[in-house]
């Protein structure tokens, strides 16, 4: 067995108790999911669609429709992934940033890669006659990029949980070019998220389909049912791919989630059961189907936390950690984070609005 070696805690100590920044670190994540979710099965999505849209008007319609969405979509992505990368630096300092070290170069052009996906989603919005022909390999390239930035996530979450090859990997190579191949559960991990992300994208379209209901009803129904479909074959390939990623997990971790543990099984389960019961509603109401969903992720993204907590163990234990309460601080952050989601919902809603097309009086 390797020797751990764990960098130590920032002398600083945690600007509020670890319970409070663990709660707010998975409330703002799923949040983030929720976004990402729509961005990465979106601009797959809207890719299948302009390629088909050559022989098919509702592909062509539903790709120009996308498109419009989606800028904004990864602008609310970053935004809302910033708290939760932000809560995760402060109480698992110590392993993020090893493992980015670790993986320096790779994680460094995760910035690049989502500048170059951002601007070709503007370009496809903004220029399609421009692009010509280059549209749909436009649109293909950002889907990939954005699809590779979430591989190198996954390889920096799953870095994080290993302190075991931290020192080994370094004295290996400090030229950070590592990546974490030979890590089990990175795989079915990834494909755990990028799944996920078609069946909420597949709602996505259905809710999208219902501002044009009136406008124009036979796009509208035909959307929905396209949607339908996104959302179910990708919840049943998710139902196997989470198989996956449970049985590749370590044995300790594993059977707490198939009775070890009563909370984190109750947790996984009933996640898994909401999965289902979406599945059973998406075709009478997509908003419940919707809310079904979301519960599910925010289940999801308990459960996560669990097995960070798990892999960690007794090498990184935040509850642990120094405490040096900056409350003042925190009500800023509080105020500033209720206003910020409050502005966001706002422009949603009038984004939703203006996309909604009014339907034009007869005569």
């Amino acid at each position: 067995m390797p020797d751990v070696v764990i960098p130590p805690p920032d002398p600083a100590g945690l600007p509020a108790p670890a319970w409070l920044l663990q709660i707010l670190l998975v409330f703002t994540f799923i949040l983030h999911v929720l976004a990402m979710n729509l961005l990465v099965g979106g601009t797959v999505i809207m890719a299948v669609s302009l390629w088909r849209g050559k022989n098919s008007p509702f592909c062509a319609e539903l790709a120009n429709r996308l498109s419009k969405a989606l800028p904004v979509t990864m602008s609310l992505t970053i935004t809302l992934g910033v708290a939760p990368l932000l809560f995760v630096q402060v109480l698992y300092g110590q392993a993020f940033y090893t493992a980015s070290v670790l993986m320096a170069w790779p994680w460094l052009s995760v910035v690049a890669l989502v500048l170059l996906a951002y601007y070709g989603l503007y370009l496809v919005q903004f220029r399609p006659d421009w692009l010509g022909k280059w549209v749909t390999p436009i649109a293909w390239v950002s889907a990939v990029f954005i699809l590779l930035v979430g591989l190198l996530f996954t390889h920096n979450a799953t870095l994080n949980l290993a302190p075991a090859k931290w020192a080994q990997m370094y004295a290996q190579s400090a030229s950070g070019l590592h990546l974490n191949w030979s890590e089990p559960t990175l795989i079915p991990r990834y494909l755990h998220f990028m799944v996920a992300a078609f069946a909420v994208a597949g709602l996505g379209i259905m809710l999208l389909a219902s501002l044009y209901r009136k406008a124009d009803p036979t796009w509208a129904e035909e959307a929905v049912k396209y949607g339908a479909r996104w959302f179910v074959i990708a919840t049943i390939l998710q139902f196997a791919v989470g198989l996956w990623f449970l049985f590749s997990l370590p044995q300790k971790v594993m059977m707490s989630f198939l009775g070890g543990n009563a909370l984190d099984t109750i947790l996984l389960w009933a996640g898994v059961a909401l999965a289902v019961v979406a599945l059973l509603l998406v075709q009478r109401s997509a908003l419940l189907a919707t809310g079904a969903v979301t519960l599910t992720i925010a289940l999801m993204a308990i459960v996560r936390h669990r097995i960070r907590q798990m892999y960690l163990g007794e090498h990184l234990n935040v509850n642990t950690l120094p405490v040096n309460p900056q409350w003042g601080m925190f009500v800023i952050f509080a105020v500033l984070l209720v206003i910020g989601l409050g502005v966001v919902g706002w422009m949603v809603w009038k984004f939703a609005r203006a996309g909604s097309p009014q339907q034009t009086p007869a005569g």
